[in-house]
C-alpha cells in the first residue's frame, strides 16, 4: 500500500508546486501588463517606469554630491541603465524651445540621478501641454547647475536671494527659506 501512496502523494505535491508556479508567473505577467499599460497610456518612453511622483506621492531624491533634492513627474530606466527624468509643464503652451529655467530643471534631475544609476543620464524630457522637448544632459548644462548652486551658497541673510516674489510652495520647500526674506514665515 505504501509504495502506492508515495508516488501518489509525490505527484499531487509536484501538481501543486506546479499550479503554484504557474500562479505566481500568472499574476507576475498580469502586473507587468498593467504596468505596461499605464506607460503606455502616459506616453512614456520604452523602457521601465521607475519612479513616479506625478500624483505627489514620490519620495524626495537628493544628491549627496549637491545640495539638491527633487522629485520628478517620471523617471524611467532604459535598457542601457540609464535613468531618463521627465518633468510635466502642462501650464506652458506654444513653446517653441524649452523655457531656459525648465532646462536647468531637467539638468538638476540628472545631476540628482548620478547618485542613483552608474551609468549617467544622458537626457530628460520636458513635456508641456502641447509638445514635448528631448533635454539633452550635456557637460556644459551640469557645469551651469553647479554655477547656480554656488552661487545660490552665497545668499545669506545680509545678502538674501534677489527675489521680490514666489509662490508659496516653492518657499515651504526650499532650504534658504530662514534667510530669504520672500520666503520667510511662508
Amino acid at each position: 500500500m505504501r509504495e502506492i501512496l508515495f508516488p501518489i502523494g509525490l505527484s499531487i505535491f509536484l501538481l501543486a508546486i506546479i499550479a503554484l508556479i504557474m500562479l505566481y508567473n500568472e499574476r507576475h505577467l498580469h502586473e507587468e501588463h498593467l504596468l505596461s499599460e499605464h506607460q503606455q497610456a502616459l506616453d512614456l518612453p520604452e523602457g521601465e517606469l521607475v519612479y513616479e511622483d506625478a500624483d505627489g506621492q514620490g519620495e524626495m531624491l537628493s544628491s549627496s554630491e549637491v545640495p539638491l533634492i527633487g522629485k520628478p513627474d517620471y523617471i524611467v530606466k532604459q535598457a542601457d541603465g540609464s535613468l531618463v527624468p521627465i518633468a510635466l509643464k502642462l501650464n506652458v503652451l506654444e513653446a517653441s524651445a524649452p523655457l531656459p529655467n525648465h532646462e536647468v530643471l531637467i539638468a538638476a534631475y540628472c545631476l540628482i540621478l548620478e547618485d542613483y544609476s552608474e551609468i549617467p543620464s544622458t537626457h530628460g524630457i520636458l513635456r508641456y501641454a502641447d509638445r514635448e522637448f528631448v533635454v539633452p544632459y550635456t557637460p556644459a548644462l551640469r557645469k551651469k547647475v553647479l554655477r547656480l548652486l554656488g552661487e545660490i551658497e552665497q545668499y545669506t541673510e545680509q545678502r538674501p536671494p534677489p527675489l521680490t516674489k514666489q509662490k508659496v510652495n516653492k518657499c515651504r520647500s526650499c532650504i534658504f527659506q530662514p534667510v530669504c526674506p520672500v520666503g520667510r514665515g511662508k
